[in-house]
């Protein structure tokens, strides 16, 4: 699901493609990578730039052309990461609008993966807000945690 109404580059509709005919997870791909599911999925996604050693590994694992697929990905240029949040001009707040619009096809492709079709119910989210030290400056790390809903077949 590509959400930002473009259309993917090739390479991700071939990345896309061969995980699908192979049965395989974000997080099983990821782990060949050694990178987070939620950015392997935003590389299939076009959010993402892979190093020369992440094409050969997924052409090695999708049986792909590395050649090929390289090519693809220099074609498309760099990863489409222009995204629109209208109206939020709260620089606190902004990085998360902005966080949802451009990982939110690489983070409902992982929900759906692990839960199943369905949704998140957003009256039951949790928040949780720590400090997070890093020498000179501090980072924010947000723990969001909701109750999930399958759809129903009847």
């Amino acid at each position: 699901m590509n959400t930002a109404n473009e259309p993917l580059p090739p390479a991700c509709v071939k990345l896309l493609h061969e995980k699908a005919r192979r049965k395989l997870t974000f997080a099983q791909i990821a782990s060949q990578l050694s990178h987070d599911e939620v950015w392997t999925a935003a590389l299939f996604y076009g959010r993402a730039a892979p190093s020369l050693k992440d094409i050969r590994l997924l052409a090695d694992l999708l049986n792909l052309s590395a050649e090929t697929l390289e090519e693809d990905f220099r074609m498309a240029g760099p990863p489409q990461r222009a995204v629109s949040v209208s109206g939020v001009t709260d620089p606190v707040v902004y990085p998360f609008h902005e966080a949802i619009a451009l990982y939110g096809p690489a983070l409902r492709s992982v929900i759906v993966e692990k839960f199943g079709d369905g949704a998140v119910c957003a009256p039951s989210i949790k928040v949780r807000v720590e400090k997070v030290p890093r020498g000179k400056t501090n980072d924010v790390r947000l723990t969001l945690e909701a109750a999930y809903s399958s759809y129903q077949s009847w």
